[in-house]
This record gives structure tokens, C-alpha cells and sequence, in this order.
């Protein structure tokens, strides 16, 4: 037990050691690339690689808890535009385009949406009722 112990306080200062050196490097305003290798937590395989300006950067990770991650330039995946495609299966689908704000805003826009909604499947319903006659 006391070599365990050991090794999870050694391990826990290594840990320590390499986030602040990490907070330090974020922290930094200059071009900086890294290579961070394989990542600790089941992550085998892994490797991450950065080369970014942090004072302009169009990428913003906010970790934590609740944190996000906002990007602010096409997220191209295997040469697709990920909102591009996103934008047309909303089209496909026949899905209304929301405005969140506004309906923050006003709270009858949402209303009126729902009730949208709640029609065409009631409109939906009664087609597929016909057709089965």
C-alpha cells in the first residue's frame, strides 16, 4: 500500500507539474506548436498536435466543468462542411429555422412555432389515415 501510495503522489504532482506548464503556455500570446503525445485516461492512441496564435484565434476551448468550445471558421471534416451539412438535413427534414434570441425575445414566436408544429402532424396524421382507407 505504501508503494501505491507513493506512485499516486508521484504521479499527482507530475500531473500538476504539466497543467500548470500547460496554463502557462495558454496563457501566452505568441505562435507556439506542440506536440503533446499520448494523453493519460484511456486515451491509447491518441496524440494531440496544435500550431495556433492565441491572440487571434478563431478556436476558443472554455474547459471546466460547463465549459465550450466555439469555432468561429468552417469545421471542415473529411472535406465536408460539418454546418453546411447540417443547414441541408434541416432542409431535408422539413424543420423550421429558429431564431433563439428572438424568441427569448418573444415568447409568441415560440408559441406560434409549436403550434406549427403541433398542426402539421395532426394535418400528418390525418393523410396517412386516408390513405390507409
Amino acid at each position: 500500500m505504501k508503494r501505491v501510495r507513493e506512485r499516486e503522489a508521484a504521479e499527482k504532482k507530475r500531473r500538476e507539474k504539466w497543467s500548470k506548464r500547460l496554463k502557462q503556455n495558454m496563457n501566452s500570446n505568441y505562435t507556439y506548436a506542440s506536440s503533446i503525445g499520448q494523453l493519460p485516461g484511456g486515451y491509447a492512441g491518441s496524440t494531440i498536435s496544435t500550431t495556433t496564435r492565441l491572440g487571434d484565434s478563431k478556436v476558443t476551448i472554455n474547459g471546466g466543468e460547463n465549459g465550450s468550445m466555439r469555432v468561429d471558421v468552417p469545421l471542415i471534416v473529411d472535406g465536408r462542411d460539418v454546418m453546411k451539412e447540417l443547414d441541408e438535413m434541416r432542409d431535408v427534414l422539413l424543420l423550421l429555422k429558429r431564431d433563439v434570441d428572438m424568441e427569448a425575445k418573444y415568447p409568441r414566436l415560440k408559441e406560434l412555432k409549436d403550434e406549427y408544429e403541433r398542426a402539421l402532424e395532426k394535418y400528418k396524421t390525418f393523410d396517412t389515415l386516408k390513405e390507409s382507407k
